[in-house]
């Protein structure tokens, strides 16, 4: 069972000159993103700081705060490979604003010969990432979407070239959203999109954007208990992958295995990612926008009544928490306690009904749904 890690050591004294992009590659650049690059990497495009010059400024600052385990080595293996070292790193960013309810990183990466890797990071560990993606389930656009356009737009104006754009969970989504609406210029100059583990999109959202002229170079990969990547829908083909992980650990890309420079692929999706697939989409689909929306507020206004910034912060003061957040849901008015208790009994009613039924969706079920969605949509 080889995974990344492997990967470095058996290429890693290849360049991208010699190889260009596989799809072992993407699995790293688009986790690049989540790497704690705050004062060690330009937000400017125009001031450039190499792999290996990032990495000594990242470990150099004291305690960085890696945001998974694993992301540590991977810097320290980036900044010791032949084929990553000299990468240049540049526009970083990384802003998580808690009145837009939005987290939005990403940065640019010069791979060489005029082509660069625009990655995407996905959700992280603050209380407000998770509740934009939450959001999703009833607004379109939501502001990482809509802040990720802008960015791509700033770099295709100060860059001529190639480009390819990639990034793993909801920076995969990220990554197709600027594609599909993007002019069809600027599509023409992007040559893949790699989605790792995202988020798909309902079939409405995509209507009068550019998503058919870019859907042949969109790369989704999902491991075959993906929880995440199966959320909404994906209208471009998807390839299962291996993963030596369970359940919502697949999510973790170290976890992903790999044969020479390539995702190990398996023919389908086990069980249980049909029956959160399943459970997810019925739920959502008992409550209007407006019950999604009220329900998400209320619980994330429960949590943040904790005043903790992370989900680790909340797990490291659960004593603490727990009581604060149990006071605030009784001083909640009835009607809204009553919503909550509601919307979490149907959801354990929805999952107990997809237990006996956890057959991983079928090409022809997929395509029933969406005809089921189109029919619904122009009603």
């Amino acid at each position: 069972m080889y995974n990344i890690f492997d990967y470095l050591e058996w290429r890693g004294d290849l360049t991208f000159e010699q190889t260009g992009i596989c799809d072992a590659d993407a699995v790293i650049l688009s986790r690049l993103s989540y790497l704690p690059f705050d004062g060690a990497v330009s937000e400017k495009f125009d001031t450039f700081t190499t792999v290996s010059q990032a990495a000594d400024r990242v470990f150099s600052g004291g305690n960085p705060a890696f945001l998974w385990d694993g992301d540590d080595r991977l810097l320290s293996a980036l900044a010791e490979s032949g084929r990553y070292r000299d990468l240049k790193l540049c526009g970083y960013v990384n802003d998580v604003d808690d009145e837009r309810q939005m987290q939005f990183s990403a940065m640019v990466i010069e791979i060489g010969n005029g082509l660069r890797f625009i990655s995407f990071r996905g959700t992280d560990n603050t209380l407000v990432g998770w509740q934009e993606d939450f959001n999703m389930f009833f607004t379109f656009p939501v502001e990482s979407q809509i802040e990720a356009q802008r960015y791509f737009e700033r770099v295709t104006e100060r860059f001529d070239g190639k480009f390819c754009l990639g990034g793993h969970s909801k920076g995969g989504n990220l990554a197709v959203y600027v594609s599909a609406f993007s002019s069809q210029a600027v599509q023409d100059r992007i040559t893949a999109i790699y989605s790792m583990d995202g988020p798909g999109f309902e079939l409405e959202h995509l209507e009068g954007s550019g998503f058919d002229r870019i859907a042949g170079k969109i790369r989704t990969y999902v491991p075959q208990s993906s929880i995440f990547g199966m959320l909404f829908e994906h209208e471009e083909s998807y390839t299962v992958i291996k993963s030596n992980q369970k359940g919502f650990l697949q999510h973790d890309v170290y976890s992903w295995e790999i044969k020479r420079d390539s995702l190990v692929e398996l023919s389908r999706r086990n069980g249980t990612s049909a029956f959160f697939d399943h459970t997810l989409t019925q739920f959502a689909a008992k409550m209007t926008p407006q019950e999604r929306r009220g329900f998400t507020e209320a619980i994330f206004n429960i949590m943040k009544s904790t005043e903790e910034y992370t989900f680790d912060d909340m797990a490291d003061k659960l004593v603490k928490d727990i009581p604060i957040m149990l006071k605030t849901f009784t001083k909640l008015d009835s009607e809204t306690r009553s919503m909550i208790g509601a919307r979490l009994l149907s959801f354990l009613k929805t999952a107990g009904g997809n237990i006996t039924d956890i057959n991983p969706l079928t090409k022809e079920n997929r395509q029933i749904r969406r005809e089921q969605r189109t029919d619904k949509s122009k009603k």
